[in-house]
């Protein structure tokens, strides 16, 4: 490129008060009051999660083949795309998946400003349901954890079989430490940071309260083991901090 890559992330969100009075939403899911809060909600609680979008735009931009898609599988308010979109030299086909309405509306609006560069795709629907044909790379950040654990291979194994030779897959996710001393350690160095993002303990506790038995994570192991089953050969981690990671796994033919 030959401009600085100095990206601002595209925000559109009132500020995250879901858990900080009665009724709160319990269990979690991604109606219409956690789209209106979602993009200040994840910056405060996703580490790294600004540095996470723009490493996933730049692992975007090395991998994509011209005339091929990109496809974010659980797109929420489309951060993302907006970014990848102003980044993108040539008009491509920018693809968001989210089996949330409330969360393609928002998107919806974030994205608008690119449908006269690039061909944007909004489809509210079950990621299985599918194809990835012509997809080069695939983004999936914090998505596969909230599905079933029998199905999250058989999504893997369908994105592989999508991608085309040399496509990439950049996946986040929370993972739990096999270590249950560390795991202790990860969750205080965790809600300490959401303490210090302006969260009360009364709200940290009745999100993870919501979020039990919806967000189910894996180990770390168990999840390369995942993408190693799925057919990928090529397999790093990129990000990481307390229970968060982030991988690339490439299709190589």
């Amino acid at each position: 490129m030959n401009h600085p890559f100095n990206p601002q992330l595209y925000f559109s969100s009132e500020p995250d008060r879901l858990f900080d009075q009665e009724p709160w939403p319990k269990p979690f899911s991604f109606n219409h009051e956690v789209a209106q809060v979602f993009d200040n909600m994840v910056s405060r609680s996703v580490p790294l999660y600004r540095e996470l979008i723009t490493c996933a735009v730049q692992w975007t931009l090395a991998y994509y083949r011209p005339g091929t898609c990109v496809v974010d599988v659980g797109c929420s308010t489309g951060t993302f795309l907006e970014l990848l979109g102003r980044f993108l030299q040539s008009p491509g086909t920018l693809v968001g998946l989210d089996n949330s309405a409330a969360m393609l509306e928002k998107a919806r609006e974030k994205l608008k400003h690119l449908e006269t560069i690039h061909r944007v795709e909004l489809i509210c629907d079950q990621a299985e349901n599918y194809t990835f044909d012509q997809t080069s790379v695939v983004v999936m950040n914090y998505t596969l954890q909230f599905l079933p654990l029998a199905h999250r291979q058989k999504l893997l194994e369908k994105i592989y079989q999508g991608l085309t030779p040399g496509g990439l897959l950049f996946l986040s996710e929370k993972v739990r430490s096999p270590i249950p001393q560390f795991q202790e350690t990860m969750t205080q160095h965790y809600e300490a940071l959401k303490t210090h993002n302006g969260y009360a303990q009364t709200e940290i506790e009745r999100k993870k309260e919501a979020l039990e038995n919806v967000l189910i994570p894996l180990t770390e192991p168990e999840q390369l083991q995942m993408l190693k089953t799925a057919g990928f050969q090529g397999i790093d981690s990129l990000l990481k901090l307390h229970n968060f990671v982030s991988f690339v796994a490439l299709k190589t033919n």
